[in-house]
């Protein structure tokens, strides 16, 4: 578990990485029914040909006429993807073999590799945290550092899910890479012994005198027990209220959310689980007494699933306000069935209501209190241009000029990158300790990247808000 001590958006960068916590896929909003469904083994299915009829005569056929020889697994995932698609039910799919394993990895919250969060800037692959404790602390990489070559193969242009394949690897085995490092003339050359990296997802802090804050980015495996850990920490300081961040949080494993609610939503049930005809599968309670302190839960559109579990159940329990935005509006329960060619199959097997019985899917949550964000808070998500020259114009240039002017800068929104707009930015650069050049090199778009995050965390106006209430 880790407890957040510096800004309260740190993670907030997290959104626009697409892999998370030692480069995992994101996968949005999966839910396991029990332990037992998640981890059934592959079923034994036995169909002859004749029995499918019409797709095996239309398969034949192609088979034996179609103009060059066909390819019988590339049929047969199409197949698959076809009758899925039918369904019109973007939560049920098939999963490779490969993003079989991210799965595993995403719900697990853990996995072996180096211990580096990496985002895809402009064909470049940077590293944009290190993880403490990490065999890539140990060596000396640092946020920033440009990743060029891995096992030997280069970089460039390789997309951010075959970087993190070729980092990832079994625990104890060892990894080549080659770093290029702002001010280095030098690239540096690190061979990495690989080792489990454990993801958190839940991040606390105090605010403020008597405000307490948690953020939980997603429901993996612990999140339950690491959540109970942070309140009990929190209220140790002495709470007079408490913001519930579950901003961005497309959800995750059930279990873990319900483990969530038994802490902190009042004795009463948390979530109901139905069928198709509406018939109650399951119902989760919770025994917990109520909170001494005021609860405010920040949401927005990509609050979802699991996070919409507790969001609903609090809400319903008169005990918390709802600020922010409305939900995304998934209430759907899927079921990931292991397949024979080592893939899975997730599908919608249920849904859930919120104890008041309120339908959520395709509606979401609405909040008590409705509050947007600035535009400008939005710009810490935007990759920050690189290698413009004097001259240049287009949205990349407006899009610099935006961020400098955010950051205080009174650079004109031109479109234009003039003489002024270069002064602003070697002014940036100097405030920063920054050579002066006037050019966006890594060291400068990761300075760039570090003061937007901070500023967006003045300007959000959906804490500020629930502070206000708590205060209130």
């Amino acid at each position: 578990m880790l407890f957040q001590k510096d800004g309260v958006f740190m993670k907030r960068r997290e959104l626009v990485v697409v892999l998370l916590c030692m480069l995992i896929l994101s996968n949005i909003a999966t839910y396991r029914f029990t332990r037992f469904f998640f981890s059934s083994p592959a079923l034994e299915v036995s169909r002859e040909r004749d029995e499918a009829g019409l797709f095996w005569e239309v398969w034949d056929i192609l088979e034996k006429k179609y103009f060059q020889p066909v390819e019988e697994e590339r049929m047969i995932q199409g197949a698959i993807k076809g009758m899925l698609q039918s369904l019109d039910d973007p939560h049920t799919s098939y999963l490779s073999p490969e993003s079989m394993e991210d799965m595993l990895i995403h719900t697990t919250g853990s996995l072996s590799g180096i211990g580096v969060e990496i985002v895809e800037d402009e064909g470049e692959i940077l590293i944009l945290r290190v993880i403490e404790n990490s065999p890539a602390q140990q060596v000396g990489l640092i946020r920033g550092d440009c990743i060029v070559e891995v096992k030997g193969k280069s970089m460039d242009g390789v997309k951010l899910d075959e970087a993190a394949r070729l980092l990832r690897g079994p625990s104890g085995t060892t990894v080549k890479i080659v770093v290029r490092r702002a001010g280095e003339e030098d690239p540096l050359q690190l061979t990495i012994t690989r080792a489990k990296i454990e993801m958190g997802t839940v991040f606390a802090q105090v605010l403020e005198k008597g405000v307490g804050y948690i953020r939980i980015t997603n429901f993996d495996q612990g999140t339950g027990k690491d959540f109970s850990e942070s309140l009990t920490f929190l209220e140790k300081q002495g709470l007079k209220g408490l913001v519930l961040d579950l901003r961005d949080n497309a959800g995750g494993l059930l279990d873990e959310a319900v483990a969530v609610g038994e802490v902190i939503v009042p004795s009463g049930e948390i979530t109901r689980v139905v069928d198709r005809e509406g018939n109650v599968q399951e119902r989760y309670f919770s025994q917990a007494k109520p909170k001494d302190y005021k609860i405010v839960v920040l949401i927005n559109e990509y609050t979802a699933s699991a996070a919409e579990i507790i969001a609903g159940a609090l809400q319903d329990s008169g005990k918390a306000l709802l600020v922010g935005m409305p939900t995304f509006g998934k209430a759907t329960v899927q079921y990931l069935q292991f397949l024979s060619d080592g893939g899975g199959l997730r599908y919608t097997i249920a849904k859930y209501l919120t104890p008041g019985g309120h339908d959520l899917h395709k509606h979401g949550l609405q909040p008590d209190f409705e509050v947007n964000l600035p535009p400008e808070y939005y710009l810490q998500y935007r990759t920050v241009p690189r290698n413009l020259e004097q001259g240049d114009s287009g949205e990349r240039v407006i899009l610099l000029q935006n961020m400098l002017s955010f950051l205080g800068y009174p650079v004109e929104i031109t479109g234009v990158f003039d003489t002024t707009s270069g002064d602003y930015l070697k002014e940036f650069q100097r405030n920063h300790d920054l050579l002066p050049t006037g050019t966006l090199d890594i060291s400068t778009r990761e300075h760039l990247r570090s003061a937007l995050s901070e500023k967006a965390g003045k300007v959000d106006e959906q804490l500020k808000f629930a502070v206000d209430i708590l205060k209130g």
